[in-house]
């Protein structure tokens, strides 16, 4: 009897003394590429126009083949590459792009919740188009964030009770007024923000290659704490580098592509990607992130568009993975159908 008492105090007691395992919390956040869910004022009247698919099939066609991976994860981001206003007098320029205020319906029908406004078409139509817009992704709750001449947004979603921030940079705005754009970092910090995630608009339109520009604004938006360093803007796949626990991606290429009504291979690539991140925490604690590459075609059909990107395997999707490793200047792990291409474990070294 008293063995039995000795040895169930030694075992409270080796309880006590044994710390108790960390709690592992994964966030799994999926980055897509430059979305534009209207058109020009000149192409949006034809029979081909992205918005007679809208009216033809509803708001959730466009992202429809993607729910896989977007239904199926915890924050989708995407870069909004047009403005939504319904009132702004009709432009005859084809590189201004819009789509009416009801359209943020297809972000929330296709399962993303954070749009990136910052680049070249924010000021697409003016302040008051800009305004819409913002006025459009509030009514549906979507969140959005960069930083331009018209404001300067940061946001932040909770998720498992961590807290992921997001900005959006472009360098053409950066350069002049980096105080503002570092105040957001700092604020999305003080606001206890655990990871951060940049969005960046920058480089050469259908290079296959990835300029110095990018290595230059990737260091920098690192060394302010951000985590992930999206690429978007060359509407084409480019690679992408790893350093000091930063994955910065150079270009994920278009997504749901309402400006452009064809696909080929010189002007209007059919080739785009998706990258998926598992990020992990211990105790709320970030401790790394693994990307898995997903590639796609941007349209079911070609060469006309039908906006409406779908997952690819087989040799149309390494197709896409050489697209990537030729701008990777380090061997990448390789596609696998229905797994995708799942790269190494990035430690955070800070």
């Amino acid at each position: 009897m008293k063995f039995l008492r000795l040895m169930a105090l030694i075992l409270v007691l080796l309880t006590l003394t044994v710390p108790a395992l960390g709690e592992t919390t994964t966030i799994r956040i999926t980055c897509t590429g430059d979305v534009m869910p209207g058109s020009n004022d000149l192409v949006r009247v034809e029979d081909f126009a992205f918005q007679r698919y809208i009216e033809k099939y509803g708001y959730g066609y466009p992202f429809e083949k993607m729910q896989v991976l977007f239904a199926n994860d915890d924050i989708t981001l995407i870069n909004l590459e047009c403005v939504l206003n319904d009132d702004a007098p009709a432009s005859t320029s084809r590189l201004r792009f819009r789509g009416p205020t009801d359209y943020a319906k297809i972000l929330t029908a296709g399962s993303i919740e954070v749009a990136n406004l910052a680049n070249n078409h924010y000021s697409d139509y003016g302040k008051e188009a800009h305004l819409s817009t913002i006025a459009a992704l509030e009514s549906e709750g979507v969140k959005y964030c960069g930083s331009t001449e018209y404001g300067n947004y940061a946001c932040y979603m909770d998720v498992k009770g961590i807290r992921v921030g997001f900005v959006g940079v472009l360098p053409l705005y950066y350069k002049d007024n980096a105080a503002k754009v570092d105040k957001l970092f700092k604020d999305l910090k003080a606001a206890g923000c655990q990871v951060i995630i940049a969005s960046l608009h920058c480089g050469a339109e259908y290079n296959d290659t990835h300029g110095n520009i990018h290595d230059k604004y990737g260091k920098n938006l690192a060394k302010l704490g951000a985590n992930l360093v999206i690429g978007n803007h060359p509407h084409v796949p480019q690679g992408f580098n790893v350093f000091n626990g930063v994955t910065q991606i150079y270009s994920l290429g278009n997504s749901s592509f309402g400006g452009n009504t064809g696909v080929d291979e010189v002007l209007r690539c059919i080739q785009g990607s998706v990258a998926q991140f598992e990020l992990t925490f211990e105790d709320g604690v970030y401790k790394g992130h693994q990307m898995t590459i997903w590639p796609i075609h941007i349209s079911g059909t070609s060469p006309e568009n039908n906006y409406q990107p779908v997952l690819v395997e087989g040799d149309a999707a390494q197709v896409v993975m050489k697209k990537i490793q030729k701008d990777t200047s380090f061997k990448i792990k390789p596609y696998v159908d229905g797994q995708g291409a799942v790269q190494d474990f990035v430690p955070w070294g800070k």
